[in-house]
């Protein structure tokens, strides 16, 4: 077992920022990137002189199996920086303890786990499932009670179960101690923030930083000229039948980076429905309003019966449009059949075996609905002369 110390951004908020880890384990490089509060998550795996191995969520689910989706490295490397950008602001940090954690590879499998001290009365730990989802326990120590107790639940989203943990701690805890114990007092009494103000730690060096993945690119013959290609056989560039050379001399200058990588307008885009690039306009998940889970047995029926027709006609459309300029359109509507069927599962008729097989289908409809959104088609992306 091999495991990652978490760099965590805002570890003393009630819900952190972000979650960070680089290092060398599971045989080759490890990234990982986690924004608890937006339900988004990266992990690369990069062995040397392979392309990069990608997996993505908009769901908030943790990592449940070994990064599967092939991409070029420099890519990977410009995915992780999009994932920091804009970072969320600073939250509210009222319960005493900070967070730690680590990212474990446990024969090649990730998992998360993350736990806060607080006070001296227990630990709240939350850990990632091999299902994609989080369980948060609290730990109550016997020694400050009259006994011993343990708490736990379960949530599809990081955010969800540190909400939900955090109710834990509250619950167990005042049972026997007053509010004040496990909540900083300058974060709810004015006068004492007025006289001792409230420090946030220290933040840490951000160790994805260190991930430099290099893409590789060679010269391809093809039927009408040349073509460039990189690592996992996207078309960068196009030559004409008598330019090998150039072919050849532009991808040794992409490989030894002296040269731009290739870009794509927003008309190309549109024209090949290209998820991720310049000029599109699918949202993550995360983004697409969920509606509320039904209660009672007949809007179930009736909501599960209408969203499987829908399910059934969007299958007919991708047949004629998929790769088309209405791509995006079919991805928008593939979306919101997502978070239609996400609120089915959450509903509290939902139980059992039943529940955990939506659950696997559902993560799987996500990392594909992610996957589309984010990986460009393998067809030119620009032409060079």
């Amino acid at each position: 077992m091999e495991k990652f110390r978490l760099n965590i951004i805002g570890a003393d908020e009630d819900v952190p920022r972000m979650l960070l880890t680089y290092g060398h384990g599971c045989g080759g490089e490890v990234a990982f990137i986690m924004r608890p509060r937006d339900n988004t998550a990266l992990l690369v795996h990069q062995v040397k002189k392979q392309p990069a191995k990608v997996w993505r969520t908009d769901l908030g689910l943790a990592p449940s199996h070994a990064p599967e989706l092939d991409a070029a490295p420099t890519d990977a490397v410009a995915e992780i920086h999009r994932m920091k950008a804009n970072p969320p602001p600073a939250g509210p940090a009222t319960l005493k303890g900070k967070w730690a954690g680590q990212l474990h590879c446990d024969d090649g499998t990730p998992r998360v786990l993350l736990e806060r001290k607080v006070a001296s009365y227990g630990t709240l730990k939350l850990s990632s499932k091999p299902d994609g989802r989080w369980s948060a326990t609290f730990d109550r120590m016997g020694k400050w009670f009259s006994q011993a107790k343990q708490e736990s639940v379960e949530r599809s989203g990081l955010a969800e179960a540190i909400t939900a943990g955090m109710g834990l701690v509250v619950g167990l805890v005042s049972e026997a101690c007053s509010f004040r114990d496990t909540h900083r007092r300058n974060a709810v009494d004015a006068d004492f923030a007025a006289q001792h103000p409230y420090r946030p730690p220290t933040e840490q060096r951000d160790p994805t930083e260190r991930y430099k993945g290099k893409s590789s690119f060679r010269a391809v013959e093809q039927a009408d000229g040349w073509t460039v290609v990189n690592d996992v056989g996207a078309i960068v560039a196009q030559f004409g039948k008598r330019e090998k050379g150039k072919a050849e001399k532009h991808a040794s200058a992409l490989t030894r980076g002296k040269a731009p990588a290739a870009t794509v307008s927003p008309e190309i885009a549109n024209g090949f429905g290209l998820g991720g690039m310049p000029g599109m306009s699918v949202a993550p998940l995360s983004a697409i309003p969920m509606p509320e889970s039904p209660g009672c047995p007949t809007s179930l029926a009736h909501i599960a019966s209408g969203t499987e027709k829908e399910a059934a006609a969007i299958e007919e459309l991708s047949r004629s449009l998929w790769g088309s300029t209405e791509a995006p359109d079919l991805l928008n509507r593939a979306g919101r059949l997502l978070r239609h069927a996400e609120a089915l599962v959450k509903s509290p008729l939902c139980s059992g075996k039943e529940q955990k097989m939506a659950w696997d289908d559902l993560r799987r409809g996500a990392d594909a609905y992610t996957q589309a959104r984010t990986t460009p088609s393998r067809g030119v992306r620009s032409r060079t002369s």
